[in-house]
């Protein structure tokens, strides 16, 4: 039994590593699809497109080790909270890697929404906010400490950027009024998931650290 449980404490510690080396592919993900939004960046792109064949790759594998986990050592407590728990922050960043790709379609269209002033500055201001909330929570994540959340309450809130893209959407004109609409409702829509993905792996890691279930209430309605 000694040795089963060493053997499971190793696992588990190597399950931690592997999932905080999602996370940083992701976060570089996140990188370079605000790069594709700011500059029209083609490399960035390209190579956003080129990784998410490692983030899905990364979610099958380490998903299907959680399931291994928990089926030859039938954990309970911490354990089998920090299990599901990785199960459900995988989904999360295997969601924003394809975000990302969206994003990365739109290369083409960044001089496009660049040229229109109210509705480029929107999207400006949701992306940097995103990748900021998306730091703090890896951080978090990795290190364990739920004191590093407490960034996120000096954080605009998400909902504080749909209605006014909506609004500058609404406001375009010309030739170009609806390529440009399209391009900035994926964007934004793209970028507010990415937001809202974040946030529920906050909320998976308080209940993690806590235990209370209260957290699980909020996940299901982020």
């Amino acid at each position: 039994m000694i040795v089963v449980s060493a053997i499971f404490v190793d696992e588990l510690d190597q399950l931690r590593l592997q999932v905080d080396l999602m996370a940083l592919r992701v976060g570089e993900a996140i990188d370079q699809a605000v790069a594709v939004l700011d500059a029209g960046d083609a490399e960035a792109a390209s190579i956003l497109l080129a990784s998410d064949d490692e983030i899905d790759a990364l979610h099958v594998s380490l998903t299907e080790r959680c399931y291994e986990l928990l089926v030859r050592h039938q954990p309970v407590a911490s354990d089998l909270r920090l299990v599901v728990s990785v199960i459900r922050v995988l989904g999360a960043l295997e969601r924003i890697g394809n975000l990302c790709l969206r994003i990365a379609k739109l290369v083409d269209d960044q001089p496009l929404l660049e040229s229109h002033p109210a509705v480029y500055q929107v999207i400006h201001e949701l992306a940097q906010n995103v990748r900021a909330r998306y730091r703090t929570v890896h951080a978090a994540w990795s290190s364990g400490d739920l004191a590093g959340l407490a960034a996120l309450a000096d954080a605009d809130p998400l909902e504080e950027f749909s209605g006014p893209l909506v609004e500058r959407i609404l406001e375009l004109d010309g030739d170009d009024a609806v390529r440009v609409a399209m391009a900035a409702f994926v964007a934004g829509r793209s970028l507010d998931r990415v937001g809202d993905h974040a946030d529920v792996i906050a909320t998976r890691l308080r209940y993690l650290v806590t235990g209370n279930t209260t957290y699980l209430a909020e996940e299901v309605g982020s």
